[in-house]
């Protein structure tokens, strides 16, 4: 199974000095299968959301990754994102990486559902 979590505070310091990031205003989240990490997504602060970095096995696995971290930002409002390098990995369509990409194009359909009746 695979467990994708957020990396806890007291650990945060050392998991971005690890992969060469300031830790200063950063969330991460990482995604591990038992003690195996498989990637992981790091955002800082702002609007746009800096995208720090991320590695991921797949496609899939960064998409995940990427919305979990990406998801709350939304929710207070940050309106976009922006990639600081490129990412390690493949993405989904649908994602900017270069220049400023909207988070409602990500997370929008999600906010816009409409309760159907089963009459």
């Amino acid at each position: 199974m695979i467990r994708l979590l957020p990396v806890p505070p007291d650990r945060l310091p050392a998991f971005c000095r690890g992969k060469g990031l300031d830790p200063s205003g950063a969330t991460a989240y990482a995604a591990w299968q038992g003690e195996r990490l498989l990637g992981w997504c790091a955002i800082g602060e702002g609007d746009p959301c800096p995208v720090l970095g991320l590695e991921a096995e797949d496609a899939s696995l960064a998409d995940g990754l990427l919305r979990a971290a990406l998801f709350p930002r939304y929710r207070q409002g940050t309106k976009g994102y922006r990639f600081r390098r490129p990412p390690a990995c493949p993405l989904p369509k649908g994602y900017t990486t270069a220049g400023e990409g909207a988070l409602a194009r990500l997370f929008a359909p999600c906010d816009q559902r409409e309760e159907k009746s089963h009459e």
